[in-house]
């Protein structure tokens, strides 16, 4: 058996590009698909190839996988400035531009999430008759499911399109009626022949099955303890459902329309195989959010320590509840991994890669953003104050593993949260191994506060966002530090506040796209002291998303799928106005 598991994990991890395109059969290697189908040492293996595909090296600049589309992603909402171009290969997500469906990083993200996808349902087709957590193989059913659920959630948030204020874009969007559209839906069931007409499937659609994963997921994996951070266990559920709900209720408290919509729908006959969503309100949303919040704090996770949060960021605590782990075994001798991994583009303590000593291109704050860290907050050090830049006797306010002679060369600004795996700057191969996270406890402080402040109002939010400050970040006692305190005096204000909270406190791990998007939030890259490169200074407003933000499907989708209506490409259009 173990022969034909190992032959399993390798064809599995070489199964062709994308989902919607292919009717996927499993890789037996002499097994029937009855045996494969039966066997929990099958699933197994196949299990290992979800979690592997994480980590797929796609073919563009700093596309490393998920944890390199979370950098991805800081960047093209000015969270990671960079103060060095030509080595950050970030200028297309940073200026607006090469965002089309002919270029590589449409096809590298597409490609990313159904490749995850299609793993999945390999694991859900092995378990079709996997339904209760005492049955054989439930772990791995409801892992994948979690993983598939993962993709769904970030994809329908990813390809959705909202309106972004510039006409070009959003008189196209109308004309082709996309709006309430995410992607294609591709199951255990989906053929070739259906997948060739597969077209992007509506929100209300969409979020009942993705609810659908996550209610089998809860189920199976009850109970269930997990042998790595990278698989799922019922506390990745509820932080997951937090999200989500988090997602609904925002949305359907902003546009009333979408509710009333989503209810039309929710005795539809088409949609029957999907479970219901259960609420009439928004308030529903934000109450099943706090739920959910709630249920995976008191899962056995406590947020970081000082302590654990300077010991390199490169290693799952007791705080991070999912994780992506890189292994050196995981790069198999690719040296893309030497400066397109996670580590070679975030830190600045190494000699490979890009944003270390060697090509400079160090990951800063936003300045704005860093000036607004309260005194007393211990995060602070994370990043190199102007005071300190360039002074060599300033290195031991900073726990850093670089030398004297190396911390005076970072700029301001520079952010020293990720460092190598086994603090070792010079060999990339244990330099990149890290762990990253996907998921910590502390996102499910602010889903909480920021849903109880729309439960029972601002002021509740208030307190619920200084508690978790004053408990967990802003603890230095010292003459100018005073306690932590929002002083906003409505939701839109707290709403803001607990977003800058949360751009500190998650900056590199890219959840900042998600909230602006959610919220339609505007962003302000140029202003008085920027540190921002000259070129990458843009301004969105409030109520509308940056065109960037709006991801377009790749042509090696649409080639096959004549179901699909694109996004309009928002290449160059910031740039133009």
């Amino acid at each position: 058996m173990k022969i034909y598991i190992k032959s399993i994990v390798a064809a599995a991890l070489a199964l062709p590009l994308f989902a919607s395109c292919l009717d996927e059969e499993y890789p037996t290697n002499g097994m029937t698909q009855e045996q494969v189908n039966g066997s929990a040492g099958a699933m197994e293996a196949l299990n290992t190839a979800v979690a592997a595909q994480m980590l797929n090296m796609g073919s563009g600049y700093g596309a490393c996988g998920y944890a390199g589309q979370m950098l991805e992603l800081d960047a093209m909402t000015g969270q990671i400035p960079v103060s060095k171009t030509g080595y950050d290969y970030y200028a297309t997500f940073c200026q607006g531009n090469y965002l089309g469906p002919t270029y590589t990083y449409s096809y590298d993200t597409w490609k990313l999430y159904y490749d995850i996808i299609d793993k999945a349902n390999l694991v859900l087709k092995a378990g079709t008759n996997v339904h209760a957590a005492s049955d054989d193989g439930a772990g791995y059913v409801g892992n994948a499911l979690v993983y598939r659920a993962l993709s769904y959630f970030n994809m329908a948030q990813l390809y959705e399109y909202q309106k972004t204020g510039y006409s070009k874009v959003d008189d196209q969007a109308t004309s082709n009626k996309i709006y309430g559209l995410t992607v294609p839906i591709v199951t255990t069931t989906t053929t070739q022949d259906s997948s060739y007409n597969n077209p992007r499937a509506p929100f209300y659609k969409m979020y009942r099955f993705i609810l659908t994963d996550l209610n089998r997921a809860d189920t199976l994996l009850n109970g269930y303890s997990r042998d790595a951070i990278n698989q799922a266990n019922e506390a990745v559920v509820y932080g997951l459902k937090a999200r989500f709900w988090l997602t609904l209720g925002t949305r359907f408290e902003d546009t009333p329309a979408d509710l009333s919509t989503q209810l039309s729908h929710e005795n539809d006959a088409s949609l029957a195989a999907y479970d219901k969503l259960g609420v009439t309100t928004s308030k529903e949303c934000f109450e099943n959010a706090i739920k959910y919040a709630r249920l995976a704090e008191q899962s056995g996770y406590t947020p970081m320590s000082k302590s654990d949060w300077y010991s390199g960021f490169n290693t799952s605590n007791n705080a991070w509840m999912w994780a992506v782990q890189i292994g050196s075994d995981d790069m198999n001798s690719d040296t893309n991994w030497s400066w397109k991994s996670f580590i070679s583009f975030i830190s600045a303590e190494t000699s490979f890669g890009v944003g270390g000593s060697v090509y400079g291109a160090s990951r800063q704050i936003d300045k704005s953003l860093y000036d607004d860290i309260n005194s007393a907050d211990w995060r602070k050090s994370t990043w190199v104050s102007p005071d300190d830049a360039g002074q060599a006797d300033s290195i031991n306010k900073y726990t850093t593993i670089l030398k004297a002679k190396d911390f005076i060369n970072l700029p301001s600004y520079v952010g020293l949260k990720f460092k190598p795996g086994s603090n070792n700057m010079d060999e990339y191969t244990t330099g990149a191994a890290v762990e990253i996270p996907i998921m910590r406890v502390e996102e499910m402080y602010f889903i909480e506060a920021e849903a109880v402040a729309h439960t029972e109002g601002y002021e509740a939010g208030i307190k619920k966002l200084d508690a978790f400050m004053n408990t967990y970040r802003c603890t230095t006692t010292s003459a100018n530090a005073e306690p932590y305190h929002s002083t906003a005096t409505s939701l839109y204000y707290f709403t803001n506040e607990l977003i800058r909270q949360k751009r500190i406190e998650f900056w590199g791990e890219g959840l900042t796209y998600y909230d602006y998007k959610r919220l339609k939030l505007g962003f302000r890259l140029k202003y008085d002291g920027s540190n921002h490169p000259t070129n990458y200074q843009f301004n969105f407003q409030n109520g509308y998303v940056a065109p960037r933000m709006n991801f377009v499907i790749p042509n090696a989708e649409i080639q096959y799928n004549s179901g699909i209506v694109n996004n309009p490409d928002p290449s160059g259009v910031e740039s133009s106005n």
